[in-house]
């Protein structure tokens, strides 16, 4: 039987404590008898931490972090998650600072969730709910079917707000997104044993990418983050960073994807750019930043820089990946150090890319967004998209800041126009979903889901639990989980379901993924079953009204780091 974690303290002393497992299917009413939440607490506390309650006083529950108390059953529904820590008092009040909404609050903020089949954790809900109603000028959150617990903030999730900018939300990856790039690599070329000795061809892809001024000629003026910085530039990172070789598997016929076609996708970001800014401009846990301030327009300043960054590094990347994956030197750079041949280079990538977006950022939009009958013309969205910055002023109110942490835009950043296709990756082992954001009464055409889709498959399991639970299940077998068999297996187990549109047979067809993964912890991390199932993920957003399948990717090679 599932099980759920809990710390339980003493209100007056937190360091006596106990921890409990309580069945999933614990009832959050009290008044549901012995095998409530309610109960189960009580008579821990009082046999374990030695609680004692004087009459006419009565038992009192309290969420360590907020201060909220426990009464009514959704507080304790919305209270019961994996490591949640609560605390009992004798009839006393809580002790200790309760978080309070800012003045700006909006209690009245509306909160949409798309998952329906895709598991979502208690303690994500909790946190998309009390982040929309306790930051200044949130007015919509959407928690998208990938959704799952960040440190403090949800990941898979998207905030709307008017007036106010909150750099937490985006958290320090700033520009962190996903791009498909086309190769000219065949089905037969990295199918069974190939994709192997293809795999075993990816070297010399770490560390930094030649001299600065070569690194600031492939950024473009005005992009480079500072010599520190700009030398990751070009590369992964750790994490759940990864580029993927893929064989488009299905496509409708009027993709511009052809089945069959071998494609590289990229997923990195600003590196430790955007986790620099991110420590400036929210240092002592100030969470917010009011428009029209000179420091909010410093930061939307170097946001911009970053997601620039964060998207001439994915294309960086794949140059290095091209230089592999395409010798005979057309993608080799030499020794020239002219500023024009590093730039030729970065518009040759160009010609390759499919789509480039980002998916932790914020975005300056029209909100609401229009419905077709009152939409612009084309000329009108692009004179508006011309004029229009993230770090522009205030010409009206008819607009707000999207902020999206692991989120997928369903506009084009520059045209506002809808994008034709985005990438929505399972894991290691599973397909990406090519999908099409679709708009219309159903999701309020984008206002539900706040302009934005899911990113991918979003964690199962926290990254601490995959390490100690799947490392014993394979017996520390982290060489095994990198070759298509186990890798395949791992990937069965998580989706539960075979089919073909599932990782089932139709799906390995080509010999599974082969993983290039030289740091160990990752390999545990990262596993197929610490994800969700990537179909139960675009279900839900089909069920939305907020996209449309209109193919799939099979992985066949999956890089995350190698060292040698």
């Amino acid at each position: 039987m599932p099980l759920t974690r809990l710390t339980v303290a003493l209100n007056t002393n937190r360091n006596t404590k106990t921890v409990l497992l309580l069945p999933r299917t614990s009832p959050a009413d009290p008044a549901s008898g012995p095998t409530s939440i309610h109960a189960q607490v009580l008579k821990s506390a009082q046999t374990k931490l030695r609680l004692k309650v004087k009459k006419p006083n009565a038992p009192r529950f309290f969420v360590a972090r907020t201060g909220a108390e426990l009464l009514a059953p959704d507080d304790w529904a919305r209270a019961f998650h994996d490591d949640a820590f609560l605390l009992i008092s004798a009839g006393e009040d809580f002790v200790g600072k309760k978080e309070a909404p800012a003045a700006d609050a909006n209690p009245d903020a509306t909160v949409a969730v798309l998952a329906r089949a895709a598991d979502v954790d208690t303690a994500a809900l909790t946190q998309l709910r009390v982040t929309a109603t306790s930051l200044p000028g949130i007015v919509h959150a959407a928690g998208q079917p990938d959704l799952h617990p960040g440190n403090k903030f949800p990941i898979g999730a998207v905030f709307v707000s008017k007036g106010w900018i909150h750099p937490p939300l985006i958290g320090g990856d700033i520009g962190c997104g996903m791009a498909w790039y086309k190769t000219t690599l065949s089905r037969s070329q990295v199918d069974g044993e190939k994709g192997k000795k293809v795999a075993e061809q990816l070297r010399g892809l770490e560390g930094p990418w030649r001299e600065q001024a070569e690194r600031e000629y492939w950024m473009g003026e005005g992009n480079s983050a500072g010599e520190e910085w700009d030398r990751s530039l070009g590369t992964i990172g750790a994490g759940n960073h990864f580029v993927e070789i893929q064989v488009v598997e299905k496509a409708d016929e009027e993709l511009e994807l052809k089945e069959g076609e071998v494609l590289l996708l990229v997923h990195s970001g600003s590196r430790g750019y955007g986790g620099d800014i991110l420590k400036r401009y929210a240092a002592d846990g100030h969470n917010s930043l009011k428009e029209g301030e000179e420091v909010t327009s410093a930061y939307l300043e170097e946001h911009d820089r970053a997601c620039r960054w964060a998207k001439a590094n994915r294309d960086l990347i794949a140059l290095r990946f091209f230089d592999v994956l395409e010798p005979g030197g057309a993608w080799s750079v030499g020794s020239d150090v002219q500023q024009s041949v590093v730039e030729g280079f970065r518009k040759d990538v160009q010609t390759r890319k499919v789509v480039d977006i980002w998916h932790n950022n914020v975005q300056r939009m029209e909100w609401p967004p229009k419905t077709p009958n009152d939409a612009p013309s084309l000329s009108g969205i692009t004179t508006a998209a011309s004029s229009l910055s993230l770090s522009s002023s205030p010409e009206s109110q008819q607009y707000a800041y999207i902020h999206r942490k692991g989120a997928a835009p369903t506009l084009d950043p520059d045209t506002f126009n809808p994008l034709a296709i985005l990438p929505l990756p399972g894991s290691r082992a599973t397909p990406t979903v090519i999908l099409t954001p679709t708009f219309s009464p159903l999701n309020a055409h984008g206002a539900t889901n706040a302009l934005s889709l899911a990113h991918g498959a979003g964690r199962a399991m926290s990254r601490a639990k995959a390490l100690q639970s799947l490392c014993n299940k394979y017996k520390g077998d982290a060489e095994g989980l990198l070759r298509p068999g186990k890798v395949a297996a791992s990937a069965a187990a998580a989706a539960g379901t075979e089919g073909d549109q599932g990782i089932g047979k139709d799906a390995e067809k080509g010999a599974g993924t082969w993983v290039v993964c030289e740091e160990k912890q990752l390999v545990w991390e990262e596993a197929p079953e610490a994800y969700k199932d990537v179909w139960a993920v675009a279900g839900d957003l089909i069920g939305a009204g907020a996209a449309e399948i209109r193919g799939w990717c099979a992985p066949r090679i999956s890089y995350k780091v190698r060292n040698t």
